[in-house]
Order: structure tokens, then sequence, then C-alpha cells
């Protein structure tokens, strides 16, 4: 159950402080007094994501806390799953929204991110919001209830996982056809590229050595006479170096002077350094020819590699890489049909899996829906539709129909009919705002009797119901609400006689401020709220005294307005009839 809800500085609640407890807890209010700010509390600290302006102006951030009282096997599958540790088997759920919308989480004062909050109030909550009657028209929102009563989560997880890779494997060969074309053109294109590198036959340092030949060869007449004119200077002539240099070197050999010797080794190593010259000069003159057949070889070779430099340059380790790229290209491309084949047979196979699963699904849903369904029939006779039905509707028997989805192979709708002698139809055709109410309260009772979640929260369950129809939906609440807290949002008396507590939302409007203040109240209190909602005066208020002298509780017996307990809310100290649980919370900014 939830033991106590406590909200601090949310838009226009300074704070608010509810010990709802076991039982069917009312709140009612005015149209607009702010009723609406607690189930966005509730929201807030069931991890949902936050909007921008939630912060009052009381202080620099708001805050929500729930205190839950859980069975031992609820908190054990919470601590399981969040991995923090649950003593006493009280769980605080605690999230903080700071000015800038940046928020915080806690569970059991331990920070924790708000996925992990979300994990823990999903086994604590369940919320059915205003607009939950007209979503329930929705197929798939009718196939996740049938899923939650199954309870075959991991046959739906394996299903799903085997759709999505269909999927996936589906627009992979889309691609791969669709670009089967274009592949084949780039195929074309870099082959013809491929071609060219293959004719060149390039190596790495070729370019630098053509160039230097070609600047060479193009000018070996002016080389060649340069060749013969250093060679002559050198040691051709009567005053070539050599001559000239070996004479010195004759003259100083053994000088007695150390400054003499030195100088002489320097000429003899000279002399041999000028005669290598003279050497090199010789064969290079006898060497370089103007040979125009290599030199047009050489330009050829040049003009080869140009042309591939100017596409994939502009360096020659640029060229390189291209070239590489392209041979892998077309590897890839060459294995396009191999891939496809890979890619269909892969789909069969996911296709196949996905057929077996979706199949398995559509029977498990039949299966637990026969359950459901008897459940659900007795409580729309107790609702004020006996003869009212529902049914699982599969427009093309048990045969696939229409695309897979991620809710299953098998296309399954539920169905209504609502009097007798009237074609079944889908829930949007056929019922009613005050039947499709009726109609979601029923599967939410029957959901519940298979999962105790300790709150369930309705916001006007009963919205197109009349006063009559009223009662019996207030007394179905109640019994909801054994072992469990009921909070229900709610315009109707008959409703909000049933409660064991109730609370009223005051809205106080000042020239420049307006205030939300959140009140328990009981006996004439209550009685006094009780006619207001029935539209107030001495005939509201005897009526209102009736309606909660005959209310029935969750266990069978006469909810007594009187012993209402009072509660602790903004601004009032008055002790509760009932010890609270202590609680410590700590506000860790």
């Amino acid at each position: 159950m939830l033991a106590e809800l406590i909200v601090q500085n949310l838009i226009i609640v300074e704070r608010a402080h509810l010990r709802p407890g076991e039982g069917l807890v009312v709140i009612s209010g005015e149209t607009g007094a702010g009723k609406s700010l607690l189930l966005d509390a509730i929201d807030i600290v069931s991890g949902a994501r936050v909007r921008s302006g939630l912060v009052g102006r009381w202080a620099d951030a708001a805050t929500v806390s729930a205190v839950f009282q859980v069975s031992a096997a609820r908190a054990e599958r919470i601590a399981e799953l969040t991995q923090v540790p649950i003593t006493d088997a009280q769980v605080i759920l605690r999230r903080r929204i700071a000015d800038n919308g940046r928020s915080q989480a806690w569970i059991n004062d331990l920070p924790v991110t708000v996925g992990t909050l979300r994990l823990a109030a999903d086994q604590l909550i369940d919320l059915h919001a205003q607009h939950e009657p007209i979503r329930l028209a929705d197929p798939g929102v009718q196939l996740e209830l049938i899923d939650s009563f199954a309870g075959h989560e991991d046959l739906l997880s394996v299903y799903r996982a085997a759709h999505a890779s269909a999927v996936r494997l589906s627009r992979e060969l889309d691609a791969i056809d669709g670009g089967e074309r274009e592949s084949l053109k780039e195929q074309d294109y870099l082959s013809f590229q491929a071609a060219a590198f293959e004719q060149l036959a390039p190596k790495r340092g070729e370019f630098a050595e053509l160039e230097r030949r070609h600047a060479l060869l193009s000018a070996a007449g002016t080389w060649r006479d340069q060749a013969e004119h250093a060679a002559q200077i050198l040691s051709e002539r009567d005053d070539a170096l050599v001559t000239v240099v070996g004479r010195l070197v004759r003259r100083l050999e053994g000088a007695p002077d150390s400054r003499l010797q030195a100088t002489h080794q320097s000429l003899v190593s000279a002399l041999d350094h000028l005669r290598d010259a003279a050497a090199y000069a010789g064969h290079a003159a006898e060497g370089i020819s103007a040979d125009p057949g290599e030199l047009a070889r050489v330009e050829e070779r040049l003009d080869a590699w140009n042309n591939i430099l100017r596409k994939h340059g502009p360096s020659e380790e640029d060229m390189f890489a291209a070239g590489d790229a392209i041979s892998q290209r077309l590897a890839e491309l060459s294995g396009v049909g191999e891939r496809r084949t890979r890619v269909a047979d892969q789909l069969q196979a996911a296709t196949a899996e996905r057929s077996a699963l979706g199949a398995r699904l559509a029977q498990s849903r039949r299966e637990a829906f026969v359950v459901l369904a008897k459940t659900v029939h007795v409580l729309l006779g107790e609702l004020g539709m006996p003869r009212a039905t529902i049914q699982l509707s599969e427009p093309q028997g048990h045969r696939e129909s229409g695309e897979p989805t991620i809710h299953g192979t098998v296309r399954q709708e539920l169905h209504v009919c609502t009097n007798p002698g009237q074609k079944p139809g889908s829930i949007r055709e056929i019922a009613s705002g005050g039947e499709a109410s009726r109609l979601m309260l029923a599967l939410s009772a029957a959901l519940a009797s298979a999962d105790r979640i300790p709150l369930m929260v309705f916001d006007e369950v009963d919205s197109g119901v009349g006063g009559r129809l009223g009662t019996i939906i207030g007394a179905k609440l109640a019994r909801l609400g054994q072992d469990r807290t009921v909070l229900v949002v709610t315009h109707t008396p008959q409703v909000a006689a049933c409660g064991l507590r109730q609370y009223a939302v005051r809205k106080h409007q000042g020239q420049d401020q307006t205030v939300v203040e959140v009140l328990e109240i009981a006996a004439a209190e209550r009685e006094s709220e009780i006619a207001d909602m029935l539209g107030g005066g001495a005939a509201a208020m005897a009526q209102a005294r009736e309606l909660l002298a005959h209310a029935v509780n969750g266990r069978g017996v006469v909810v007594s307005g009187p012993k209402s307990r009072a509660g602790t809310v903004e601004k009032n100290t008055k002790k509760t009839a009932e010890k609270p649980i202590k609680v410590t919370i700590k506000d860790r900014r």
C-alpha cells in the first residue's frame, strides 16, 4: 500500500502530505482546483519524463516522495531489479526536480538513475489516466493488457527479438535489390579504373626516378658537353687540376714544418677526390647519349603516371591508397550475389521463426483471454452491463493476417457487444464513453486480481456514468482496495462516499498568488464536501449522510463517515487516529 505521499513546491502546491494507507482513497475538489497536480506528483515519482515549469516559488526545486509498504516477495523483486537493499518491506521513492530541469532520484535514500526509479515504480504503481478508456480502443493497448494477464513476458520478448531481426534483414535485402543496378554501374566504373592501375603497374619511388631520367635525356647534349669539359679541366689538359695538385704534393712531401705537412695531407686527399671526379666525368661523357627512343619511352611512362595522379593524387601515397580502395570495393561488389543469397536465407529463417513464435503468442493470448473474459463478464454484470460480452476477434480466423507487427503476426482485437442482438464490433465503434469507462474498470479489476500491485490510481474512471452506477463503481473500487491502496480522483459523490478516506483539494487565489491546499476531511467536513458534489443545500446534505451511511467498502462492511481519520496536510497539525509509519527522508541537495 501507499503509506505516505509528500509533495513539496510543485507549481502551486507548497506542501501536501497524504497518508492514504490501505483501501479506497478519494480525491475530490472543484474542476480546476488542482487535483491533477497530485497525479502529476505520482507520475514524477514514477520516473516519467518531466516538463518545464514544475518548480514553485517557495524553493529552488520540487520534490515528491512516496512511501510504500509491500509484501516480502515484492520487496525481494524490487531489490533484485534495482540492486537497492529493501528492509522492513518498506520502499521509499523520491525525486527532485531543479529549476534548470535536471532531476535526481533516490530509492530508500540511495541515489539511483531515473531508469532505475522507473523499474521500482513499475512494481508499485498502476496509473490509469483520464483518457485510458480512449486508449483502450487501440488494439495494441488491448493486447498489452492481455499479455499482462497472461504473464508470458519471456515469449513476448523472444517474439519481438525475432520480429526485429526479420525487419532488419528485410530492409537489408531491399537495399541490396534496390541498389543492384547502381552497383553494376559502380562495378563497371571501378573496373575501368582498376584496369588503368593494372596496365601501369606502378612501383613505389618510380615516379621520382622517371622525372630524374627525363631531365637527363631531354638535355643529353648539354650534359655530355658539360661532362667532357669537366673531364678536360680535371685531368686531360697540361694545366689540368690533377696535374697541378700532383706537382704540389710532390714538392711538399717531407716538409719539416708541421703546417706544411698538414697542407701536404690535405692536397693528397684533394688529389684523390679530383681523380675520382675526373673518372666520373669521363664515364658520364661516354655514357650520356641523346637516345630519342628512350626519351619517348620515359615520356610515355611519365604521362601514364600523371594521368593517374590527376585522378587519385596529388601524392604518390594518395594514388596507391586509392588503388587499394578500388580493389577492396570491387571485392565487395563481386560478392553482392553471395551476400544476397546469404541475407535471403537468413530472412527466410527469421521469418519462419517469427511466424512460429507469433502463432504461439496468439495461442497463449487466446488461452489467457478465456480466463480473463470470465472474470470481466462477471464484473461487467456488477457494473450494470449484465448482457455485455467481450471477445477476442481474429478477422481471418487463426491465420496470419496483415503485416506482422511488434504485437504479433496474428491480428487480434477486442470486440464488444453491449446489447443483445447487436453485432459485436470494435470498442471504438460500439462502446459509449460511459461503457468504455466501465469496461476499462472491469479489465483493471480483473488484471489487478492477477497482480496485487500496491497502488492503483484512477483519474475519473467514473466519467460518463450516472449516480446509480456511481455507487456500483465505488463499491467495485473499494473492493479493489483490499490489501492495497486505490487512489481515485472523482467528481461523483456516490464514488466518493465509498472511500475509506477522502482528501479535498482547495485552490486559494489572492491578488498576486495562487496556492493549492490538500486537506484530509472526515465527519461533518466530508458530509459537506459530498453534499457540495451533489449540488448543495439541505436535501443534498441529507443525501450525503445517507450515502456515507450505506456506502460499502472493500470488505463488504458499511463505510462509516465519522470513523474516517484526520490527515496531515499543509498547515494542518491535527494528530491522526492511526499511528503513522515512521519514515526518515533526507534531502540531499
